[in-house]
């Protein structure tokens, strides 16, 4: 349960919420279970707050520092988690469909094993981040960092991902049918032939498919000797 001060006081107001983090350091938030749907959070300092299946969906969070704080079965669905930090969060079991995490720190976050459908990470710093097995359909990376990121078996199709940077990122078994990666950068073969695309995958223009049968295929960069 959630300690109806701390609800209270963050409800209230954001700038002596604040204030009252930066006197009370050795305090941890009890947000726990804590109905803030549609709550303006904007800025918070929320760093190692307990906000385990707390109602935060259609809440603006945006710009605020969440690193190290746990949201445990927490419902963000829809909510603006633009410009936050949530390097070391727990998001284990939590509820994304249809939020923004834009320009987000996600840096080394776990959302393995995840519901992460229609979620936009444009811009997002995603490096060595863990979303391995999880449902990314229909989700946005446009311009997002995703250098050495984990997508082992991540369901990938329809997700935009132009302009995205891919150096490293490992797609082993991942879905990638009718995907955009046209503009994504550093992408290799050996990426590719590793994934599943299909005919209506956009790859970018320095890579060709050859066809061998209607699922199986052949990648190679452009002009090679091949």
């Amino acid at each position: 349960m959630a300690n109806p001060g701390h609800v209270t006081l963050l409800k209230k107001s954001i700038e002596e919420w604040n204030r009252w983090r930066e006197d009370y350091r050795n305090i941890q938030p009890d947000l726990e279970g804590a109905d803030l749907k549609e709550a303006n959070l904007r800025k918070a300092d929320l760093k190692k707050a307990l906000l385990d299946g707390a109602k935060l969906s259609d809440a603006n969070l945006q710009g605020a520092d969440l690193g190290k704080a746990f949201f445990i079965e927490a419902d963000l669905k829809g909510a603006n988690l633009n410009e936050t930090d949530c390097r070391g969060v727990i998001f284990k079991g939590a509820e994304f469909r249809g939020c923004t995490f834009q320009k987000a720190n996600l840096r080394k976050v776990d959302f393995s094993d995840l519901d992460l459908r229609e979620v936009d990470f444009s811009e997002a710093d995603l490096r060595k981040t863990d979303m391995r097995n999880s449902n990314l359909q229909e989700a946005r990376f446009f311009k997002s960092d995703l250098r050495d990121t984990l997508l082992s078996e991540a369901n990938l199709a329809e997700a935009y991902l132009s302009s995205a940077m891919m150096q490293g990122a490992h797609l082993q078994l991942a879905n990638l049918n009718q995907a955009v990666l046209r503009y994504s950068m550093n992408l290799t073969t050996e990426q590719i032939q590793s994934a599943k695309i299909d005919r209506k995958t956009k790859i970018p223009h320095y890579l060709k498919i050859h066809w061998i049968s209607e699922t199986e295929f052949s990648c190679e960069e452009k002009g090679s000797t091949q």
